[in-house]
């Protein structure tokens, strides 16, 4: 894997410091923010950066090898529910994460970019169809990280989102929440290692 660059991808108000455990616990001894100008790479994107490693691996199919998405944003979905159960669903995990919000010294300092992306991820929420598309263009392996407890993001969701590609992988964490590569980057590498020894990366032109 040391041909490879690994691409990390920070979701709003976050930053690659964020990435600098989780890259070493992949063997990696530091991680680039955006696609080097040549080479094969690896992606990694959490929350809004899974939305940016889906759009780039859909546009460069002969230069990225694999995406992670961990806690990435997915369009909402029932998961099979009945509206009333998923909105209730939903909103138990919104309580839940003000709670976390409250709880932290540091909260997330979104800058006047990260609102537009926001305002980006509204309209993909709102058109589902559209995230979709742009996610079936991509060729190479895909692994979603997701926690169980992940309450920005619900897990129904990510559920749902790999049901429309049936080529993806989902892992499950029981217990793990949106920043599971920063909280539990030991654990979080793990399960991603695993996956990557496995995956086989798209073959490139000559």
């Amino acid at each position: 894997m040391a041909d490879r660059a690994l691409v990390c991808l920070h979701g709003l108000g976050g930053s690659l410091d964020e990435w600098t455990r989780a890259a070493h616990a992949l063997g990696w001894r530091g991680a680039h923010a955006t696609l080097p100008s040549s080479g094969a790479a690896i992606l990694v994107g959490h929350s809004f950066g899974g939305v940016e490693a889906i759009r780039l691996a859909a546009e460069h199919p002969g230069r990225v090898d694999a995406v992670v998405l961990t806690g990435s944003f997915w369009p909402p979905a029932r998961d099979g529910r009945t509206l009333a159960a998923a909105a209730a669903d939903y909103g138990g995990h919104r309580i839940a994460y003000l709670r976390e919000l409250t709880g932290r010294r540091r909260r997330p300092r979104p800058t006047v970019a990260d609102a537009r992306r926001l305002a980006g991820l509204a309209r993909l929420g709102l058109r589902p169809g559209a995230f979709h598309a742009v996610a079936a263009r991509v060729v190479c392996p895909v692994l979603a990280v997701h926690g169980t407890l992940d309450h920005l993001v619900p897990v129904g969701f990510a559920r749902a989102g790999v049901r429309r590609h049936p080529a993806w992988t989902l892992a499950e964490v029981p217990g793990g929440g949106h920043r599971m590569h920063a909280d539990r980057p030991d654990e979080w590498a793990g399960t991603v290692l695993g996956w990557l020894a496995l995956a086989r990366p798209t073959p490139r032109a000559r």
